[in-house]
């Protein structure tokens, strides 16, 4: 499949990208193992840590600054999946952005 760029909300220190920098992800619909995913969560798409817990379940973590975790069935990880991140793509331009 073919990556889609996606842009970044907020700076994310751990990825050592900024709010406006983009991710590549390549679009799936399932779970496949520990790795960065994309998922929907309340409407925007945001960069999580994902790996298989113990009882089979996938454990989620932010990976913004104060962000939380989470453990889910694979299903509702599935439901929320964008798809899985394959680089980071900085902007080097600032200026060309959109005012926010």
């Amino acid at each position: 499949m073919q990556p889609r760029f996606m842009p970044v909300g907020r700076d994310i220190p751990l990825l050592g990208v900024r709010r406006g920098d983009l991710l590549a992800v390549v679009p799936m619909d399932r779970y496949r193992g520990a790795a960065v995913y994309m998922l929907t969560l309340e409407g925007l798409p945001v960069p999580v840590r994902a790996h298989t817990a113990q009882d089979g379940d996938v454990a989620v973590a932010s990976l913004h600054p104060g962000g939380g975790t989470a453990r889910m069935t694979r299903a509702q990880f599935d439901e929320l999946l964008l798809g899985q991140v394959l680089a980071t793509c900085k902007v080097l331009d600032r200026s060309l952005l959109p005012e926010r």
